[in-house]
Order: C-alpha cells, then sequence, then structure tokens
C-alpha cells in the first residue's frame, strides 16, 4: 500500500500539468467553439480577461491579460486573412479564451494579412512582433508559444525558423498551414497540387486564387504597374466565385513584362505549363516564394510543432503538413473531421475526430506552459 502510494503521489507531480492543459484546452475550445452550455460555465468559473490595445514592433496588436498578476506563460497569436483582422470575433474568442486558461495572449495584425496578401514584409514584421512579445516583463520566462491558423499557422512555423526568435520559442501550434507556397501557386491556378511527386487534382476555394495574386502582385518592384494590379486585384470581394476575371481583360496589355508574366501564370490553368511559366517569374519574386515557404526552412526549426488539419481542407491540402512532418521529425500532425478549415466544429458522430483535436489542443497547451 506505501508503495502504491508513493506511486501514486510522484504520479499526480508527474501528470499534473497535462491535467492543467487538459482543463485549459476545455476552457479554450468552450470559448471557440460556443457550445451553450459549457461556454456559459467556463464563463462563470474564470476571470474575465483584461483587454488592450497596444504597438508590438510596428503592428497595432491586442493584449489578452489573465486574471490576478504575472508573468505569465505567453502565446502569439496569429490570425489567417480576415478583413476584420485581431477584431473578428472568432479571433477574440480565441485570445479570450487562452486568457481566461491562464495565458498571456498577443494577437497582432501583420502587414498585408487582413487582405491575404502574404510577402516578406508580412514575415518581417511578424518576426519583429514576436521578438519584441518576449522581451514583455509580463512574459514568463522570456519565452513564447506561436500558435496561428491558415496563412497564420504557416508565419508561425516561418518565424519559429528565424535565428532571431527560435530560441525562445516554446511551442508552435497551427491549424491547416500550408509549407510550399509554390505548390499553392500551382493549385491557384491550375486546380492540381504535387503530393510526393505526383500531380493530384483538389478542389480549393476560390479564394485561395485571389490570395495568390494579391501576395505575387504585391513582390512586384515598388511602380506603375504593382500600384495597378494590386488596386485592381483588391477591389474583388474575398467571396467572388472568379476573382481573376478582370486579368484577362485588355488593361493587362499595358502593364510592363514581368507584370504581364505573373499575369499569365496566374490565369494558366495546365499543370504542365506550370513549371516553365513560374520559371519566367523574376528572380526576386522565386526567391520571395522561398523564403516564405516553411519547407525550404524546415531544417531550423527547433521548437516541437503540432500541426491540425481536416481530412479535406477548403485551402490546402493535408500534403502540405505532411511533407513538413517527413523533412521535420518534431512535427505532429493530427488531421481531424472536427475542423472544416479554421474553426472547430464538434460533433456528437464523431468523438474520434473530436477527441483526437482535443489531444492537439492539450499538447500545444501543455509545450506553451
Amino acid at each position: 500500500m506505501l508503495a502504491l502510494l508513493v506511486v501514486g503521489v510522484f504520479g499526480a507531480i508527474l501528470y499534473r500539468s497535462w491535467v492543467e492543459a487538459q482543463g485549459d484546452g476545455i476552457v479554450v475550445f468552450a470559448s471557440v467553439a460556443r457550445a451553450p452550455v459549457v461556454t456559459w460555465a467556463v464563463e462563470q468559473l474564470t476571470d474575465d480577461p483584461e483587454l488592450e490595445e497596444i504597438d508590438l514592433a510596428g503592428s497595432p496588436t491586442t493584449v489578452a491579460r489573465p486574471g490576478g498578476k504575472g508573468p505569465w506563460p505567453a502565446i502569439v497569436f496569429l490570425n489567417g486573412a480576415t478583413r476584420r483582422g485581431r477584431f473578428h470575433p472568432r479571433v477574440r474568442d480565441a485570445a479570450g479564451g487562452l486568457a481566461r486558461a491562464g495565458y498571456l495572449v498577443f494577437v497582432p495584425d501583420l502587414p498585408g494579412v487582413r487582405f491575404g496578401e502574404i510577402t516578406t514584409r508580412t514575415l518581417d514584421g511578424a518576426v519583429l512582433a514576436v521578438r519584441e512579445a518576449q522581451r514583455q516583463p509580463d512574459v514568463r520566462g522570456g519565452r513564447v508559444a506561436l500558435y496561428g491558423v491558415s496563412t497564420g499557422a504557416t508565419l508561425a512555423l516561418l518565424v519559429a525558423e528565424d535565428a532571431r526568435v527560435a530560441q525562445a520559442v516554446s511551442i508552435v501550434a497551427g491549424i491547416a498551414p500550408y509549407t510550399d507556397l509554390r505548390d499553392v501557386v500551382r493549385l491557384a491556378s491550375t486546380g492540381y497540387h504535387l503530393d510526393r511527386g505526383k500531380l493530384e487534382l483538389y478542389d480549393a476555394e476560390p479564394y485561395v486564387s485571389l490570395a495568390v495574386a494579391r501576395s505575387l502582385a504585391a513582390a512586384l518592384p515598388r511602380g506603375r504597374d504593382r500600384h495597378l494590379l494590386l488596386r485592381r486585384l483588391l477591389t474583388v470581394a474575398d467571396d467572388e466565385p472568379d476573382p481573376l476575371a478582370g486579368l484577362r481583360a485588355p488593361w493587362v496589355e499595358k502593364l510592363g513584362k514581368s507584370a504581364q508574366t505573373l499575369v499569365k501564370l496566374l490565369l494558366n490553368t495546365d499543370p504542365q505549363r506550370f513549371e516553365r511559366l513560374f520559371s519566367d517569374l523574376p528572380a526576386a519574386m522565386k526567391k520571395d516564394t522561398r523564403r516564405l515557404s516553411p519547407i525550404s526552412g524546415a531544417a531550423a526549426l527547433c521548437a516541437p510543432v503540432e500541426i491540425a488539419t481536416a481530412p479535406h481542407d477548403k485551402y490546402f491540402p493535408t500534403a502540405e503538413s505532411r511533407a513538413l512532418q517527413r523533412a521535420v521529425p518534431t512535427v505532429r500532425v493530427t488531421v481531424t473531421s472536427t475542423l472544416g478549415h479554421a474553426i472547430p466544429e464538434p460533433s456528437l458522430g464523431s468523438l474520434g475526430d473530436l477527441a483526437a483535436f482535443d489531444a492537439f489542443l492539450v499538447r500545444a497547451l501543455h509545450g506553451a506552459q
């Protein structure tokens, strides 16, 4: 009996942090999924977060602070493309839920993200924001976890590969990232992507084409062509079923060589022509594409990585996450139908998938403690 008591005590000490992470997971999941009774109960039993607006290395940022006194374990949360940015209700729910669970949360609005315009300027802004977050006095141990959704998850991976901040990143947790921008460009234009070297047809939302077009147009040299192309693309509604229709108009013929080369790539629907058209892009644009692809710098990932994705994500194929997992042993991928893309939708008919998502969430929170 004494031996069992000793084992029980040591077991409680050993697994206490995991039990706490599971409790934190319930708080966060209830806040984001908006389960009526559970969400109400969580709000009654936890302290309301204190929200503050600050500037983090040039990026407007919402800070969600837990009740009580710090320092706290810290998380930088990077949202995906949404016009409302850090003020999107689900983003606020996630930040608030994490703060209720005892985490200090930073949610920066990075350059271009609200419009799906992901460039090296976006990445530089993310690195600087994370570095400044690590220096905040309420951050425990000067370390932060990086959480991200969609392109925000991709940015979290890219930041974790940057030597300026990598050593003070505790964990990276992301939902449905892309890892190879070149392959996403292929998908956006032709409807095909590469899975282990084989072309596969994939049904993605039209917004992928629009976001890719905006991102690549923003990578053109500053000048008339960049301004004109971006201005046209930014006027297209995010839910437009044929978002690149305007690029088939006569005005495109007035663009310079680099911009016309980009337009030809974007309008190409033949996967066999993709490589040649991509190779015709300006060298600087191809270099930026590599820099914005986590698979290119995967060897620099030293923090543990947790990724969750839907069996058929509406934007980025699961193969994007699997490719990173094959390249880096510390990457774990969870495929669960609890996700459609970014927001968990629990179903009693898929308890196994719900349990898998819960395990992903618990590991992510445990790594941030």
